[in-house]
């Protein structure tokens, strides 16, 4: 008969910092304290925590390295927040091999393989599979993005001071989404309630502008990414609020969205998000005995949103919208205008959706 200390070694157990250890010694859940001290702070591999030079590490792109081949990223320069540019070869973050390798498996690999099909098969995916995989997905390279810029310079002279662009993000907002990312690793159950908002939309493919884009905005936990046709915008800690709110202006959509149509949607959701009036909480649920891991997500009673603050929305819009519209028709008007919170590149005077917007004059 196995006695107590079988059953000791075979249980999971909580940590001194409040992490939790399976059996074979795989942290399933980091603790606020440790994910700052060794992940966000620290060069443990970002999925399983492994020390460097404990096991052989293969550093992750922060962008899939299928998207840096596809589009010929590699040389060219990704500009960070402190204007400064960075080469995407170099934009990785420390991870394991092991890590590395499923990470192939789960996500690069199959979802390479679906985009590389277009629309249609993306579609198929949301209907057979549902929208976690690319949700997990989305969060991996949230996650990625943040966890680099705590080795990148937020000033570019660097008399002004050694600050790290890491430095200015909040880490306890990053830790639930590390979580629900890393999800694939520690096999927890992901309630429905965890799912934020993910929307994919179609959009133009034209030889005058990249086929690609790619930004996020931290403060409102929401990422754009665009693959040729298809573009998806992904609010990390809504809980589904904003697509809940803007559900019905997709219907003004009718046809694919041109790059500054696409951001601005992204900036809509962002900002529906900062507005809410009462946010959803998350958490995890443990259970020792039946070891049974859960994130949980809890939603207001109403879904409300604050008043709106058109000089905030006009800040954001004006930001990840600069630099598409320098250099166009009018841009310093237009960037005015932008400023104000209340124009848009979707819709004309009339409320009718703008088909030739970014169309090259006959």
């Amino acid at each position: 008969m196995r006695g107590p200390d079988w059953l000791s070694q075979a249980m999971w157990h909580s940590t001194s910092d409040n992490s939790l250890v399976d059996s074979r010694g795989r942290i399933l859940f980091f603790s606020l304290p440790r994910f700052i001290s060794d992940i966000s702070q620290g060069n443990d591999c970002f999925i399983c925590g492994a020390r460097p030079n404990t096991v052989p590490f293969n550093d992750e792109h922060v962008l899939p390295d299928w998207i840096l081949r596809r589009y010929k990223l590699h040389d060219r320069i990704i500009m960070l927040p402190s204007g400064t540019g960075f080469r995407y070869r170099e934009f990785k973050v420390p991870c394991c091999a092991e890590c590395n390798s499923a990470m192939g498996d789960k996500f690069e690999k199959p979802i390479s393989e679906i985009f590389a099909k277009g629309p249609t098969a993306v579609k198929q995916e949301l209907k057979d599979n549902g929208p976690w995989r690319l949700f997990c997905w989305m969060s991996l390279i949230f996650v990625k993005t943040h966890l680099k810029d705590k080795y990148l310079d937020f000033h570019r002279d660097r008399r002004r001071g050694e600050m790290k662009i890491g430095e200015l993000h909040n880490w306890e907002e990053l830790h639930h989404i590390h979580c629900v990312a890393r999800a694939f690793h520690t096999g927890c159950g992901l309630t429905p309630e965890v799912f934020g908002s993910l929307l994919v939309l179609p959009a133009k493919v034209r030889p005058h502008f990249e086929s690609f884009d790619y930004c996020d905005l931290s403060v409102a936990q929401t990422m754009l990414l665009r693959i040729d046709d298809t573009a998806i915008i992904a609010v990390f800690n809504d809980s589904q609020a904003a697509l809940s709110v803007y559900y019905e202006e997709l219907d003004k959509i009718g046809g694919p969205l041109s790059p500054l149509q696409v951001r601005e949607i992204a900036v809509q959701l962002a900002g529906i998000n900062i507005h809410l009036a009462e946010r959803p909480r998350f958490s995890s649920d443990i259970n020792l005995l039946s070891e049974e891991y859960r994130i949980l997500g809890h939603r207001p009673e109403e879904l409300r949103l604050g008043d709106w603050q058109h000089e905030i929305h006009g800040k954001i819009m004006h930001h990840i919208c600069k630099d598409m519209v320098v250099g166009t028709p009018d841009w310093e008007q237009v960037l005015e205008n932008i400023k104000t919170g209340r124009y848009t590149f979707l819709v004309d005077s009339d409320g009718k959706f703008v088909h030739d917007h970014m169309e090259l004059a006959p």
